[in-house]
This record gives structure tokens, sequence and C-alpha cells, in this order.
């Protein structure tokens, strides 16, 4: 792998060496071809499906409790928010402040897209949940007050079981498996 890796960077940058900037310039141009926007969600945004009810009901929970932090198309904000997990005490994980040195920066963590939520556990900035499931309970019922805590989550997300659920099912409408079965984004041979 490492001499065709060489070989492409000398047909490309016209040089034996790799050097960082030739690095960066490869990874730009890679991650510009990563582009998510064939899911069920796109295509029923486009016209060409059709949410089921439950999908609907999904859809319609997520823009009343979630597209404030992850609003659509890209499904996040950018923005850093504490969004009540307790601290691990192994990690000792203080969030941004530990880049800012800000105690308002307390526990706060990057907003991840939810594009292909549904096939990318392990969840929250940690992995501390396994399944969407899990992630969903922490925000019903797991929700820990701080100083720091994002005021929209001070009551956490009042949902019922149906609810989480049809939620869950919506946000498997973000799966984009053209996207994931792309051959140009496999593993290197």
């Amino acid at each position: 792998m490492t001499a065709n890796f060489r070989r492409l960077f000398r047909l490309v940058f016209n040089t034996d060496k790799i050097l960082p900037i030739h690095i960066r310039q490869a990874l730009a141009q890679f991650t510009g071809y990563l582009i998510s926007a064939n899911s069920k969600y796109d295509r029923y945004k486009k016209g060409l499906a059709s949410f089921t009810p439950q999908e609907i009901s999904g859809y319609n929970l997520y823009k009343a409790n979630c597209a404030s932090c992850h609003p659509e198309p890209l499904f996040t904000d950018y923005s850093y928010r504490n969004i009540g997990l307790p601290e691990d005490p192994l990690l000792n994980d203080k969030g941004r402040m530990r880049i800012t040195g800000l105690r308002e920066d307390s526990l706060k963590f990057k907003i991840p897209t939810l594009r292909n939520v549904y096939v990318t556990s392990n969840y929250m900035h940690d992995g501390r949940f396994n399944t969407l499931a899990q992630c969903l309970n922490h925000y019903r019922t797991g929700v820990q007050g701080s100083a720091t805590l994002d005021p929209l989550l001070t009551n956490g997300i009042s949902l019922t079981n149906t609810e989480a659920n049809d939620l869950a099912l919506f946000l498997r409408t973000l799966t984009d498996s053209t996207f994931l079965k792309d051959p140009r984004f496999a593993k290197p041979e």
C-alpha cells in the first residue's frame, strides 16, 4: 500500500517527497467528495419518497425537540453544548474547557451531525452509549443539571416510548446507503 501511495503522490504532486502540505491538500480534496445527500430524508424533501406515519411523527418530534441544535439540512449547528452527560471520572474530560480554559465551556462538546446516525455507534463524545435508544433515553431521563447545561435541556426531553420509537425511525431516514457503500470511500487495497 505504501508504494501505491508514493506512486499516486508522485503522479499528483510531481515529487518523490510526501510533505505535510501534500497530505493536507490530498485530505482536503478527499473530504470534499464526502457528501451524504441521498438518504430517504433527502428523497422525501425532493418529493421522491414518502415517510410512513411513524416517520412523519418522528420528523415532527425532531423539529420540536432536536432542530435547534441539529438544524436541517446538515443536522448540526457546529456549536459546543453541555447536554447533561454525567462526567466520566476516569476520563476527566471537561470538554471545550480543556481548549479554552473558560469555566463557561465546562462539559461542552461539539454538536455532531445526525446524518447516518443510525449506523455510527458508539455515541456521544466518549462513546458511552452503544445504541441510539440509549441516547434517546439519556435525553428523556438522564440529563444531569450543571451550571453550563444547555437551557434547552433543563427538563430533559419528554417523550413517550412510542414517541422515542418514532423519533428513532425518523433518524433512520437520515441514513444514506449510497454514500456508505460508495467504493471511492472504501479502505484502500
